[in-house]
């Protein structure tokens, strides 16, 4: 099944068609109930002029003089553009440069060292923060924000600290009634998308936008995505690879899912359905366990046991045909058979060799091929997984939108850190401090 933008291949996953067909009338009837309801407002984002204008009327007004943007958020408010940006800015993107290339970093844990190290490299005056959160009310989220205010707390008779910052949130919440009151600039959030789902909105955009990657171009190929996919019985690719998921889940006792992935540029898109799949059908005792590993690295331990070890898994081997750099191995190495070769080639006849080991132990495998990593083909690899994970929640029947789990851990810290008990409550927390020994800025 291939396109401009994307290839899928299915020969290897051990099924019979009948297996497949038996599943379409209700790939169909998600399918139908997602467009006729609001939760189905995902499907439309790559169509909605009105987000893509905003993202790029505050581009062009963005504040001058910067350097750096970081991104806080957690989850889908910080993967989406973390996979974006890792893919499509190029590996030796981490200097700003006279053309006024940004430095971006995301922001995605309140782990204290790391974020005191973020903090300290930043130079307020020159750094734009980017607060997402659809609830307004995220803890992990609130706190970066208020801690990195902290820091950048100016002396007396200089610049309020939020002066570079806008914040992606939905209309109502703690972080709105914040922006509101700061006057700080607000982009839209869409009530009826769910957080994992908002790669195609502010939240996964703006950042990449912000530091030059033609962001209309990926909804150009999300567009197309969604043509290929109405235009077939089964759904497209997402719907096939819905029912092949669920059907080996289900049927053949293979609950994990092993996403593969022979391109470090798209090893973050790898983490980012990740969090979709498990997310989304982790519910009722139900629910695939998906996993990532990466290629060529994981064949010296993981494939071990995918090889040898039990048959509970299906793997999706995620390749790429054509690298935008091109490393060669000097003509006097040994062994003789990489000499003069490039490192893609050896790159593609490591993927090969795994291929051919799941395929000989009866390993299902899939394979998503990518021609070039292009905005177009980004696009259209995270719309056709949206897709399918909505559809498999109707086949799995459990709703894919929700996340009642990860809501009650929420609760639960604020009970934590709210408790009367001496015991749990912790003590207030002293403002930010270089620990002693470390390096200046």
């Amino acid at each position: 099944m291939a396109s401009a933008e994307l290839i899928v291949e299915l020969d290897g996953m051990r099924l019979e068609r009948n297996d497949l067909a038996r599943h379409a009338a209700s790939l169909r009837t998600g399918l139908a109930s997602l467009d006729g309801s609001e939760r189905g407002g995902f499907l439309r984002l790559p169509g909605r002029t009105d987000l893509l204008r905003e993202i790029r009327e505050y581009c062009r007004k963005r504040p001058r003089g910067l350097t750096d943007v970081v991104q806080l958020g957690i989850g889908g408010s910080a993967l989406g553009a973390q996979a974006l940006c890792s893919a499509l800015l190029p590996a030796r993107y981490n200097e700003f440069t006279s053309r006024g290339q940004l430095r971006y970093h995301v922001a995605d844990n309140v782990d204290p060292e790391s974020f005191g190290a973020l903090i300290d490299a930043l130079d307020p005056r020159k750094t734009l923060v980017h607060v997402v959160s659809k609830s307004g009310g995220t803890l992990e989220t609130l706190s970066q924000m208020h801690a990195l205010i902290e820091a950048f707390r100016p002396a007396k008779g200089r610049r309020t600290p939020t002066r570079n910052f806008v914040i992606t949130t939905s209309a109502k919440g703690l972080l709105r009634e914040y922006a509101d009151r700061e006057k700080i600039p607000v982009l839209t959030f869409p009530h009826e998308v769910a957080g994992r789902f908002s790669v195609f909105t502010a939240s996964g955009l703006l950042l990449p936008a912000l530091c030059g990657v033609p962001v209309a171009r990926i909804l150009a190929g999300a567009r197309r995505m969604a043509e290929r996919c109405r235009a077939d019985s089964m759904v497209g690719p997402a719907g096939r690879l819905a029912a092949l998921l669920f059907e080996h889940d289900s049927v053949h006792h293979r609950p994990i899912h092993v996403d593969f992935v022979y391109a470090d540029a798209l090893e973050l898109c790898g983490r980012w359905f990740a969090q979709l799949w498990a997310e989304s059908l982790g519910k009722g005792g139900k629910g695939p366990t998906p996993m990532v590993a990466r290629g060529t690295t994981d064949q010296h331990s993981q494939l071990q046991l995918y090889v040898e070890g039990p048959d509970d898994k299906v793997y999706t081997m995620i390749r790429v045909e054509r690298f935008r750099d091109q490393v060669k191995v000097a003509r006097s190495a040994r062994p003789a058979e990489i000499a003069g070769r490039a490192l893609a080639d050896v790159l593609a006849a490591e993927a090969d060799a795994t291929a051919d080991s799941l395929r000989d132990r009866g390993r299902p495998l899939i394979e998503i091929r990518l021609p070039r990593v292009t905005p177009e083909a980004l696009g259209a690899l995270l719309y056709m997984r949206q897709i399918q994970t909505a559809l498999a929640g109707n086949l799995y029947r459990v709703d894919p939108f929700d996340q009642p789990g990860v809501e009650a851990g929420k609760i639960a810290a604020l009970q934590i850190l709210g408790g009367t008990d001496r015991e749990r409550r912790s003590e207030p927390a002293a403002p930010y401090r270089r620990p002693d020994g470390w390096p200046e800025r």
